[in-house]
């Protein structure tokens, strides 16, 4: 049994989230026991899970599991199933009800914008006005949490509930002269006993410790840890008291200068979990070059270094039909990517202007969701260009596949990447590409003059070549295209479960000697 181990998993999925879910498929294609754990709590996690085709058989979220709640069929939960004081009144507020007495109110109902409006959280206020609590609603249908809250509008305490209303977490928000909050988590009667936590990562280990002895969960197999989310979880998983096999996962550049991967400082995602490395078993890197590279530098310690991308090709998308090239939007260009600083987008709108001189009909379609306001500063550089016109903000997709089998040219101006998932789903589809050759990444992914073409970082210049040549010269692109169906094998499933084995034979063989 293998554990991938995150933070959270949010509506807007990070690649780290869509690796999580391939990984979790091609595990389950070949009946290899593994599941998805999430520390995080979130009211609606549910139904987000849903919605990104994760069972709850395969996933495992810390709170559920201390408040019996992983597996718990959906009640839907509407206005007419509380407990309200007939004699208040009633007002609306869009899709919420606010309840008065006497002319102030004592009562909010929030619901969630869904067919049945069910109820996401009630509160509640006393005679002045002021917010006493929160009660929120699991979307299946149960109050799950409580917060209190003190007379500065602060939550000073959270309640968890089962959902038979049973309390058996409360987390306590202290607050010292300077306003800092300090956590303290208290877990009661958990198999006849109550314990107290100093933060979420101590009660993150002990629910670790809990969870791979928990045979109803693991049944007898030996357990892994695959720590994904190394920055947040790092420390609690080499916190355990139970010692199994775990791994930490790269899924980024390891080094903040790659053109030094011997002297620079490493990524601060990873540092922690670097300078504890004979407390793991094995590392693993996404690329051929990124494993040579950590090998290079810390092979000396005896930790193994697997290589194992993060991108799998899905049988169903390798067996589809190949989209005819003819069949493709004419000179339609497509990045998919977070709008965020190291993906450079800015550097193919500076570059589009010289494009359409060549290509005056070519047109650019943006795809992804912003970080820290960079959609603004792209959409203004657009805008004083003039190209405003050919340049299309799409926002984030679901239906990455669709973008691909309509585009004629993927363009991936980045100055880091892991292994860019984006590229071999674009490679699966067909869609040739462009991408600067940088680690980690674009170089294992394109094959330089066969399904696409290799830039050197902060040449806007000939970036700017590489596209009007390929956007002129639709015989070339049409091979390009075939090639890159045929060169997208190397991440299929076969390839990549049988990478993941040497993970799974070194559980299998640690279990056995225990």
């Amino acid at each position: 049994m293998l554990f991938f181990l995150n933070d959270a998993i949010l509506p807007n999925k990070s690649g780290i989230e869509f690796a999580q879910i391939q990984r979790l498929n091609l595990f389950k294609k070949n009946n290899q026991s593994a599941m998805i754990v999430t520390r995080r709590y979130n009211n609606l996690l549910h139904r987000i899970i849903s919605d990104s085709g994760i069972d709850d058989q395969h996933f495992v979220n810390m709170f559920d599991f201390f408040q019996d709640a992983r597996l718990v069929p959906t009640k839907k939960i509407t206005i007419s199933d509380l407990a309200i004081n007939q004699s208040w009144n009633r007002k609306t507020n869009g899709n919420d009800y606010v309840y008065e007495n006497n002319g102030r109110q004592i009562l909010y109902v929030r619901r969630n914008n869904d067919n049945e409006k069910t109820i996401m959280n009630v509160q509640y206020f006393d005679h002045y006005g002021k917010l006493l609590k929160v009660q929120w609603y699991d979307n299946r249908g149960f109050i799950s949490v409580e917060h209190l809250y003190d007379w500065k509008g602060r939550i000073s305490t959270e309640n968890y509930y089962t959902p038979d209303g049973k309390l058996v977490i409360q987390l306590s928000h202290l607050f010292n002269r300077g306003s800092q909050i300090i956590d303290s988590y208290h877990l009661f009667n958990y198999k006849g006993h109550n314990y107290q936590f100093t933060g979420l990562a101590e009660l993150f280990s002990f629910f670790l410790d809990q969870l791979v002895t928990d045979h109803s969960i693991c049944g007898n197999e030996p357990v892994g840890l695959i720590v994904d989310r190394n920055y947040e979880l790092a420390e609690s998983v080499l916190n355990m008291k139970k010692r199994v096999p775990r791994y930490m996962q790269l899924h980024s550049n390891h080094v903040n200068n790659p053109a030094d991967v011997m002297n620079s400082s490493y990524n601060y995602n990873y540092a922690w979990g670097f300078a504890h490395i004979h407390d793991w078993d094995g590392i693993i890197a996404l690329t051929l070059q990124q494993q040579d590279d950590v090998k290079l530098r810390l092979g000396k310690y005896g930790v193994p270094i697997y290589r194992i991308p993060s991108a799998i090709v899905s049988d169903k998308v390798r067996n589809s039909p190949h989209v005819p090239f003819e069949q493709r939007k004419l000179h339609k260009v497509v990045i998919v990517a977070r709008l965020s600083p190291e993906k450079q987008q800015e550097h193919l709108i500076k570059a589009w202007p010289k494009i359409l001189e060549q290509v005056p009909d070519a047109t650019l379609d943006l795809w992804g969701y912003a970080n820290e306001g960079y959609d603004k500063r792209l959409k203004e550089l657009v805008k004083s260009l003039g190209i405003t016109d050919s340049v299309n903000f799409k926002g984030f997709t679901t239906e990455v596949g669709k973008v691909d089998d309509q585009a004629q040219l993927m363009v991936l101006p980045s100055n880091a990447e892991g292994l860019s998932i984006a590229l071999v789903e674009a490679e699966s589809h067909g869609l040739p590409m462009v991408a600067n050759d940088i680690k980690y990444g674009p170089g294992d992914i394109i094959i330089d003059g066969r399904d696409g073409i290799l830039t050197r970082n902060g040449d806007i210049k000939g970036l700017a070549k590489a596209v009007t040549t390929l956007l002129t010269d639709q015989k070339k692109l049409a091979e390009m295209s075939k090639n890159a169906y045929e060169d997208s094998y190397r991440y299929s499933e076969p390839a990549v479960m049988k990478l993941w084995q040497q993970i799974i034979d070194d559980v299998n063989k640690k279990g056995a000697n225990k």
